[in-house]
């Protein structure tokens, strides 16, 4: 059952495009670490501030001097950027997508029927194993059994005459390209090697 567009609040739809802003920081974040190429694996995001925009960064930490700023780059600055904003793009987008569908009570209800089906008959007592099957070794067998098995069907394909077909119930066979010119030289009312 989707929702139309007028019942969705105005800010699940800012949430939305929100978290599609973050999700677009991340990716830039994230081409702005791999072409500074460093050989780390992850480059914090203070050291790509620093390398991206050093003066504005620099005067920045001067000018909101305080302990929880020192304490936010020394925890949470040290993590890649496009990880500080894919983590909230990724929560903004599942939360406040648009058009979240309710489950179909009928829907749910078949998609729980084998479940049920299984509840009831592990209530009726049945076992929940693999089922039972016979195994077959051929060293069980008669030798007798199988040599009388071969001498029939050789007996079988000895006696065995296929009937005598018709020549006129067999199609002809189709001509192939060279087939088709040489007929169709025979069939000139004029000799080929006088046309040419």
């Amino acid at each position: 059952m989707p929702r139309h567009s007028q019942q969705i609040s105005l800010a699940a739809k800012f949430g939305f495009l929100l978290g599609w802003g973050f999700f677009a920081l991340a990716f830039l974040l994230a081409a702005a670490e791999a072409t500074l190429a460093r050989h780390s694996l992850f480059t914090s995001a203070n050291d790509l501030l620093l390398t991206l925009a050093p003066g504005k960064w620099i005067a920045f930490k001067h000018h909101y001097d305080s302990a929880l700023l020192k304490f936010l780059i020394a925890t949470v600055l040290q993590l890649p950027g496009w990880l500080l904003a894919g983590l909230p793009a990724a929560l903004l987008i599942w939360t406040c997508r648009p058009h979240r569908e309710d489950m179909d009570p009928d829907l749910y209800h078949s998609l729980t029927t084998f479940d049920r089906l299984a509840k009831m008959a592990e209530e009726d007592g049945a076992q929940d194993d693999d089922p039972t099957f016979q195994e077959y070794d051929p060293h069980d067998y008669d030798d007798d059994l199988q040599k009388d098995d071969v001498a029939n069907a050789r007996s079988y394909m000895k006696d065995w005459h296929p009937e005598e077909v018709d020549e006129q119930d067999i199609p002809p066979r189709p001509k192939g390209p060279h087939e088709r010119m040489d007929s169709a030289r025979d069939n000139l009312t004029i000799p080929f090697d006088k046309l040419s």
